[in-house]
């Protein structure tokens, strides 16, 4: 059973970024989704009120926030060398 969310999304990649067979359009839904999650994450994270709970959500989600930005970073470069 595959799991979904951001991190079933994740794990995916790191399986598939270094095949060359990875299907272009799959690499292109996956960039769709972890945008969304990316825009979604930095909405909320701007409505938290005042620095302290900023802080907060730093704490909880900023590792999600980095992997997930550099998974876009990685699956952009990689779907332009195609």
């Amino acid at each position: 059973m595959r799991v979904t969310g951001l991190s079933g999304d994740l794990a995916w990649w790191r399986e598939t970024r270094d095949s060359p067979d990875a299907d272009p359009a799959a690499l292109r839904e996956l960039l769709e989704r972890l945008q969304a999650w990316k825009t979604q994450h930095d909405a909320d994270r701007a409505q938290q009120p005042g620095p302290f709970l900023k802080m907060v959500w730093d704490g909880i989600f900023a590792d999600d926030d980095n992997d997930a930005g550099e998974a876009i970073a990685e699956i952009e470069k990689a779907l332009a060398a195609r």
